[in-house]
């Protein structure tokens, strides 16, 4: 056996493995591995195989004796060149091919819908009839129509939208918000159900072409909520642009709604019914996990060969990099002196590059990979990846539990009924309010932890009017005065210290500490995006750099007029990312992007 190491490049390494027979000279070559340091072994031939493309390489094994192959290492080299040729395609053919996509969209969850909903071609035109509502708002929508080309048809994507919101207050901090909410949904904060402002039309030219990922049907989290829970929001708060809530409602079987509230089950179907009837499932790619999200410049000469729909006008990016006389910079516009006469630039010279997978439930769960490319990246994943935690010992044993559906599980099941030892909820928010009303309903002795004290201003109670949340301000009473209601204890200002094996817990408050006996922890003190598929392009996104984002303390800081983040150019999000917690709200920031879009296209190339 003779071993002949041969290396054509410095980063690639060939092992050609010789063997001669004990009867003559002839060289039968077993085996040629192509390491290309990769780890990748796709290009390991067994040359004994009739396989086409080993053809060239076989012909070494008919035409060269032992003394001429040694005699000659060139032949040996062209060989194994051809067989790493031959290695590389068949790898490139097994690479997921990319795809650009104008706008990738992820999360599919409303603030994912109601863009799709506006990157399909639908506008938003205001219908005059405002002026009751909010004269000033009314007045600047006329001006600002008269100053468009077309002002007898001008819809609000194409006007200027900072203008518009100027002085807009609400319950929003986002002006834009304020503004589609106002036009959308005039005096709701009265508690009024009067008609949109908005008229909507569909043209095809206004269409976006784009691509929305989640990780269940549409609707995002709220699949995956308990059904029979009420929203905090009204119904008709739910809705989303052309598809009334209460009409679509009343074509439904009968379900469980108290006034004027809807249940988690109606919200999830309306939002999965709302994509076939607006035809936008072309749009939604279900059942999909984002693995990376990584940059690439724009001047990338190999763009073309990994992505088959490349625009024309990225293709000649790469090929007028070297000669490009364009300042980089962040700002919306770039003044250049180029020799073909344009003066402008757009500023965003980056592609996003997504990859992932979807899970095909009907075969399995089976695996098929994706990648796109796009110059628009927005955010729109809510904040319900992942569960907060207290950080304490013993919080990882399989009695502790982080969600409202878990312990429903554990009482439909059994497992937990009237005869076990108390259930510790941790919380003062209405997730630790549902599940003590999940509990009780059951007759299962409840034992609540909360930091807070029972007359802090900022508790969610304090919020809501009773006539419209009883079952919350019950729950706040039995906070207010635990030893009036049988099988429940509440330690208010207190914390786990430590959960140990036997299922005692450890509690510690400002003038005692104590340990209580449970059968299960409940710890509802809510939830965080995982934003980790952005490999670390996260962590410079919040109004605090450096720390993680975080829905209420460390949201994405965006420009609220675009809802582009102020930090990576081509990047946006939308919804609970941004602050945006309430379906009412997060369409704003939807009409936010398309308007930026809309703009954008208007700047030369």
């Amino acid at each position: 056996m003779v071993a002949i190491p041969l290396c054509p490049q410095p980063a690639v390494d060939v092992v050609v493995t010789l063997q001669t027979a004990a009867s003559n000279d002839t060289v039968t070559v077993l085996d040629v591995n192509i390491d290309d340091g990769s780890g990748d072994n796709a290009s390991h031939h067994d040359l004994d195989s009739q396989d086409e493309e080993n053809n060239d390489i076989t012909d070494l094994e008919a035409n060269h004796g032992l003394a001429d192959l040694l005699s000659d290492p060139d032949n040996i080299l062209e060989s194994c060149n051809k067989c790493m040729s031959n290695g590389k395609s068949r790898r490139a053919s097994l690479t997921t091919p990319s795809v650009y996509k104008d706008v990738v969209v992820v999360g599919n969850g409303p603030s994912g819908i109601v863009l799709s909903y506006f990157l399909a071609g639908n506008w938003p035109y205001y219908n005059g009839c405002g002026e009751s509502i909010n004269e000033m708002l009314h007045y600047r929508l006329l001006a600002a129509s008269s100053a468009t080309k077309n002002p007898q048809n001008s819809s609000i994507v194409e006007q200027d939208l900072r203008f518009l919101a100027q002085g807009l207050e609400g319950r929003s901090t986002n002006p834009v918000a304020l503004l589609f909410d106002i036009l959308n949904h005039p005096d709701a904060d009265l508690g009024l159900e009067l008609p949109s402002l908005l008229e909507w039309q569909n043209n095809p030219k206004h269409a976006v072409e784009h691509v929305v990922l989640g990780k269940g049907p549409p609707g995002g989290a709220w699949q995956l909520m308990d059904g029979n829970v009420l929203t905090i929001s009204l119904g008709c708060w739910m809705e989303l642009p052309q598809m009334n809530f209460r009409e679509w409602e009343a074509t439904q079987e009968a379900r469980c709604v108290r006034d004027s509230r809807a249940s988690v089950a109606s919200v999830a179907q309306y939002y999965c019914d709302y994509v076939l009837a607006h035809r936008l499932e072309q749009y939604f790619v279900s059942n999909s996990e984002i693995t990376e999200v990584t940059r690439i410049p724009c001047s990338s000469a190999g763009l073309p060969t990994i992505c088959d729909n490349l625009p024309a006008d990225l293709q000649l990016d790469a090929a007028e990099e070297p000669t490009r006389k364009v300042r980089r910079h962040t700002i919306s516009e770039i003044p250049v002196n180029s020799q073909n006469g344009r003066e402008l630039r757009k500023r965003n010279r980056t592609l996003w590059h997504v990859k992932g997978y979807t899970r095909d439930p009907a075969n399995g769960g089976r695996k098929k990979d994706f990648s796109y490319l796009t110059k628009h990246l927005v955010l729109a994943t809510g904040s319900s990846d992942s569960p907060n935690i207290l950080n304490v010992p013993g919080e990882h044993l399989d009695f502790v539990l982080h969600s409202l559906k878990h312990l429903e599980q554990l009482i439909t099941s059994g497992q937990l009924n009237q005869d076990s030892d108390p259930v510790l909820i941790v919380g003062a928010g209405l997730s630790a309010a549902d599940a003590i009303i999940a509990a009780r309903f059951h007759s299962i002795p409840v034992i609540h932890v909360f930091r807070r004290t029972v007359d802090d201003k900022n508790l969610i109670f304090k919020q809501l009017p009773e006539n419209m949340y009883p079952e919350y301000h019950k729950v706040y009473q039995m906070m207010q005065d635990p030893s009036s209601y049988d099988e429940y204890k509440a330690f208010e200002q207190h914390v786990i210290a430590e959960i140990r094996p036997d299922r005692r817990v450890k509690l510690m408050g400002p003038l005692s500490c104590g340990v209580v006996k449970v059968s299960h922890i409940v710890i509802c003190i809510g939830s965080h995006p995982d934003l980790s598929f952005l490999r670390g392009i996260e962590r410079n996104l919040g109004v605090h750099p450096g720390l993680p984002i975080d829905c209420k303390r460390n949201p994405i800081a965006i420009d609220v007029s675009t809802h582009e983040s102020v930090r990576e150019p081509g990047l946006f999000a939308v919804g609970p990312l941004v602050g945006e917690n309430f379906v009412r709200f997060l369409q704003g920031g939807a009409l936010a992007i398309t308007n930026h879009l809309n703009q954008s296209k208007k700047l030369p190339c």
